[in-house]
């Protein structure tokens, strides 16, 4: 039976119609809560396909009318143990009231754990702007959500509510039901918190709503439109003020941090290169209370463009906060919902893409957008990567984009010097040159993704020449932590790698005939799997000491490692892939387990790590100095490269 690549369950069935709600509860009954149950009311008889406030009037079967309310969380006295309906409305909430007929229901409110979820200068407000904490007892999140047949908890809490966040995480994993983290506490961009999820088979959207047109999304959106209209960008700053109590809670420095963190990391990913910290200042500024739920943003850009001509542009942005991002938590939810039905587990990559500041994966908007549209199936999507289509389990697509690996120092091939591993030369061409124009030559690889750490500035410039010649799209990532291993480095890669669409693995140091790659390639690949081109071929191998051994059983590993004392071949540093790597690389990450042998392993554990022997194919790591001399020798003796 098919597996999906997210989780150990059955692969997803297509789900298109439901007959039962959305059963939805909420934790922080503040401004957006209120925002959102007003809404939910408003659209409720709505039909149309296109409704102004809302992206989707349908996913999954679900429009707005069939989102229920069932619980709901809070611990400000004057809601904890109000109906819902009524505790939307109370102090300090002062947002828009744009549906005030609401009706009645028989959701109350409920007294949740407090721990770090009010700041203590709360208490030097009046009672009007800041919360009051009420006199009662904590309520069993996870049995309250049980109780309740819950869906989706949706967390509204406070920016900076670390413990508080993680104690309605631990309530989603103890009952399965998904999560949508619109606060930025990370959870699905956290590798330990994303495996929690993982394991559990619980699906998570997070971390940091976006709104529909908020300051971050026209922030990214400008970032984005002077890089792709070659104009540099050399300065930033995002300037933010408003009177709800998400401005006056952010007023404490330390809760602060995570909301500029996630901030500055959804801008800068949109830039071709990031700004030094120096050079981008975005965030919260001041509590206006007078300006209640309205928030101000002032955004300003410095760049250059032809001739170095200077560039500045600045712009207001007025917005009401909370209804701004209920639209985006409508669809949300009804992703999260959707994953839940199709038991997908983990982070969901695609709606949290679209809808969140802080996703596991950074796209660029309009990618984000196809993907998500992809996952909800909204509209077929062209791609500039093949989509797989899964027969019996089995991914049908041959790969069309590779991830190679050029982040080390090369200390063992140039002890005396600091030429860039993949710039060195091999018989006429740079090792970066022979690895593209193999993959290109041999399995017709047109998208390459390259992951780059020791002096990654002159590796990603030379591989812009290399893939300008030979006609092949590139994006290079700057893997951040690549000293930690190299499994760090293939990590940095998912950023630009198709969460569904198969790929080759290489490393840039390894040289072979076009054969390996394409009997590799046209061998049948697992949803959710791996398949490592091993050679058998024992007393071939050179430099048997430093060679990754691979002990099987039949076609699967069971075990990989340079020490190991009982194998059968020699991993050969290539390897065609599905999304099911990164998910084993971020379960070794949170075991502080970096290599790529370490992904290998946990996949192996679950029978989804291959052997392809390709015995008989010439291959070599080129990593010390004989090496490169039996490289040179080889390849001058004009060897045939067969496809």
């Amino acid at each position: 039976m098919p597996t999906d690549s997210q989780t150990d369950r059955p692969a997803p069935r297509p789900v298109t119609n439901h007959s039962a709600p959305v059963r939805v509860a909420i934790a922080g009954v503040g401004n957006c809560a209120s925002s959102l149950v007003q809404g939910l009311e408003y659209y409720r008889t709505a039909s149309a396909e296109t409704i102004p406030g809302l992206m989707h009037a349908e996913i999954g079967g679900w429009r707005v009318r069939d989102i229920n309310i069932v619980a709901a969380f809070d611990i400000d006295a004057r809601k904890v143990g109000q109906p819902l309906e009524k505790a939307i409305f109370a102090p300090p909430n002062c947002t828009k009231v744009f549906q005030a007929a609401l009706p009645i229901s028989d959701v109350i409110v409920r007294m949740g754990p407090v721990l770090d979820g009010v700041a203590d200068h709360m208490q030097d407000y009046d009672e009007t702007e800041a919360f009051r904490v009420a006199a009662a007892e904590p309520e069993n999140i996870a049995a309250v959500l049980r109780d309740a047949k819950a869906d989706v908890l949706l967390c509204y809490l406070p920016v900076g509510s670390e413990k508080a966040v993680k104690h309605y995480a631990q309530a989603c994993l103890d009952t399965g039901v998904a999560m949508v983290n619109c606060v930025p506490v990370f959870l699905a961009s956290d590798p330990t918190w994303a495996m929690k999820f993982r394991r559990a088979g619980v699906a998570i959207v997070g971390d940091d709503i976006k709104s529909q047109v908020g300051a971050t999304i026209v922030h990214r959106s400008l970032a984005r439109l002077f890089n792709d209209r070659g104009v540099s960008v050399d300065r930033t700053y995002q300037l933010n003020t408003g009177g709800n109590t998400d401005f006056l809670n952010m007023m404490q420095s330390s809760r602060l941090r995570s909301k500029k963190k996630s901030k500055t990391q959804s801008v800068q990913s949109q830039l071709d290169n990031e700004l030094e910290a120096g050079n981008i200042h975005i965030g919260p500024s001041d509590y206006v209370p007078w300006q209640k739920d309205n928030k101000v943003a002032f955004i300003r850009m410095e760049g250059r463009g032809f001739g170095d001509a200077p560039m500045d542009l600045e712009l207001r942005l007025s917005v009401e906060d909370s209804p701004n991002s209920a639209g985006v938590v409508i669809d949300a939810l009804r992703c999260a919902a959707l994953a839940k039905a199709r038991e997908i587990g983990g982070p969901i990559d695609a709606p949290s893409s679209y809808f969140m500041k802080s996703p596991r994966r950074q796209l660029r908007d309009s990618e984000a957008r196809e993907a998500l549209d992809a996952f909800i199936g909204a509209q077929n999507v062209d791609r500039a990567i093949a989509q797989p289509v899964s027969i019996g389990g089995v991914v049908s697509s041959s790969p069309s984009c590779a991830l190679i690996l050029a982040a080390g120092m090369g200390s063992r091939l140039f002890p005396n010097a600091s030429l860039p591993k993949p710039l060195a030369p091999v018989h006429g061409l740079t090792m970066a040159e022979w690895v593209v124009r193999t993959l290109k030559e041999a399995v017709g690889i047109n998208h390459f993704v390259v992951s780059v750490g020791h002096e990654a500035d002159t590796v990603e410039s030379h591989f812009r020449s290399v893939c300008r010649r030979n006609a092949v799209n590139l994006n290079c990532v700057h893997a951040a932590n690549w000293e930690s291993g190299n499994g760090a480095s293939a990590l940095a890669g998912r950023k630009y790698l198709d969460s569904d669409a198969p790929f080759l693995l290489t490393m840039c140091d390894h040289l072979y005939e076009h054969a390996l790659p394409a009997r590799l390639a046209e061998t049948p690949l697992d949803a959710g799997a791996m398949l490592v081109a091993v050679d058998f071929a024992k007393d071939n191998l050179f430099d048997v000491a430093d060679v990754m051994k691979v002990k099987r059983d039949g076609a699967s590993i069971t075990a990989i490692s340079k020490t190991l004392t009982d194998w059968d071949g020699g991993d050969t540093g290539v390897m065609y892939c599905t999304a099911g790597l990164f998910d084993a690389l971020e379960d070794a990450e949170a075991e502080d387990q970096h290599g790529l042998a370490d992904a290998v392993r946990v996949l192996a554990e679950k029978d989804r790590a291959r052997a392809v022997d390709v015995s008989g194919v010439w291959w070599l790591d080129v990593d010390t100095p004989a090496a490169l001399r039996v490289a040179e020798t080889r390849l001058s003796g004009d060897i045939r490269w067969t496809g």
